[in-house]
């Protein structure tokens, strides 16, 4: 059995996903250094975090989504060698006694856990368009992050954003040292950010490839704008979290919407007031209890850029970005439409399975269409032909009979011999047909 973990449980939109790539990608690498990866697939990992934090979503899902948790626990204890490595930024929104829960079935393991944390004013923005992903109407403008008190289903809010917060419940019960805290560049360097959090994982000595694809998830201030007024107009159809996750979140803004703008989004007077407030009792209480920091804990102090809000997006603009993101959609739709019928393509993709099976339904039509047309063909060529026969032989008995009528009438009655008979017939027929 391993002697250590590190649970790496957020925050939200503070280079995560960068790590968890590096993590994935460098999977054997790790192994080889006793480090394991946990968790094959990062839906294992997703469903993991609301088995955790007890997501009434989970009722809707397969056994397998339900016992995600408890097969990572066990995959983590099953390994023979140094260390383990679970991250998933989600986990930070669990309330104090879903990470006691979630820790005992750790007992007896040396748990460590990691926060990264960056600048809480830049935040505020990246966490409302996340809403946007799923249906959100509200303007910046108005939008306030959602408090701890609404609980583990406030993925999206302070709850998780607030690293002072998410340390107090997940280090309530741990040795101040094994809870490290992990910000985030100031200057937006990845490769640092990495190895500040290879520090924290007591894996820094592993040479990783940190050659990753870049995913850029961020929308710009148009086209967030954009997503928040098509939300206002979404059908019935797209009400659930999982459509909006597929349709919203994975085709709308992460393949079209980020491709068409990129403009940076600002926040208003009073939303960078609290996250200078926030920032400021985040690290103080950081210092307070003692953590492991890692990097700078100036990092996540609260700063503003020059941008605009989306309030301040024209209809002009608007409309650019949306014939554009129209532009998009529709090359996507068509990549999906190509790939399926050539039988290409990722077949987990957003659009594939959707695309896949129209795309073989438009195929048999086609064929079928086809199949048809020729046939209805075939057939009146088949009649012509036996009409052409038809006549062909009426002609050869009307032949037959005017044969026989010259035998009678025509050829004199003396003549009896074979061959002059068929000399005559000869005769009649290149001078009378």
């Amino acid at each position: 059995m391993t002697d250590r973990v590190y649970l790496h449980v957020g925050a939200p939109k503070s280079g995560t996903t960068y790590l968890q790539r590096i993590l994935d990608g460098n999977r054997q690498v790790l192994a080889d250094a006793g480090v394991l990866v946990v968790g094959e697939r990062h839906v294992d990992r997703v469903h993991a975090g609301m088995a955790v934090r007890e997501d009434p979503r989970l009722e809707n899902l397969p056994p397998r989504a339900v016992q995600a948790w408890k097969r990572l626990t066990a995959e983590i204890r099953a390994w023979q060698g140094s260390s383990a490595v679970l991250s998933y930024e989600l986990f930070a929104g669990a309330s104090a006694e879903q990470v006691t829960a979630a820790l005992a079935d750790l007992d007896g393991l040396e748990v460590h856990v990691v926060i990264t944390t960056r600048d809480l004013a830049r935040a505020v923005p990246s966490a409302w368009q996340e809403r946007l992903k799923f249906a959100l109407t509200t303007p910046l403008e108005s939008w306030v992050p959602r408090p701890e008190s609404d609980g583990p289903r406030a993925e999206w809010g302070w709850r998780t954003m607030d690293p002072a917060g998410v340390a107090a419940r997940w280090g309530a019960t741990l040795p101040p040292e094994r809870v490290h805290v992990v910000t985030v560049p100031r200057d937006g360097a990845a490769t640092e950010l990495w190895h500040r959090f290879a520090r924290a994982c007591g894996i820094d000595g592993v040479l990783v490839d940190l050659h990753v694809p870049q995913v850029n998830e961020s929308l710009g201030v148009v086209a967030a704008e954009l997503l928040r007024r098509v939300n206002e107009r979404l059908p019935e159809e797209l009400g659930t979290n999982r459509e909006q996750a597929r349709w919203l979140r994975d085709v709308l803004a992460h393949r079209v919407l980020t491709l068409v703008d990129d403009e940076p989004i600002g926040i208003t007077d009073d939303q960078f007031a609290a996250a200078v407030e926030r920032s400021e009792e985040a690290a103080a209480r950081i210092r307070e209890a003692g953590y492991d920091v890692v990097g700078d804990l100036d990092d996540i102090r609260a700063t503003r850029r020059e941008a605009r809000t989306p309030g301040d997006v024209t209809s002009d603009e608007l409309v650019d970005v949306a014939v554009d993101a129209v532009v998009r959609l529709l090359l996507t739709v068509r990549e999906e439409a190509t790939t399926s019928v050539e039988g290409g393509g990722d077949a987990a993709a957003p659009l594939g399975r959707g695309w896949r099976a129209r795309a073989k339904r438009l195929v048999k039509a086609a064929a079928v269409d086809r199949v048809d047309r020729e046939l209805v063909e075939a057939q009146r060529r088949i009649a012509a032909l036996e009409e052409q026969l038809a006549a062909s032989r009426r002609v050869q008995l009307r032949i037959a009979v005017l044969e026989d009528l010259v035998a009678e009438l025509l050829v004199p009655t003396g003549l009896r011999d074979e061959q002059e008979l068929r000399e005559a017939i000869r005769r009649y027929r290149q001078e009378s047909l």
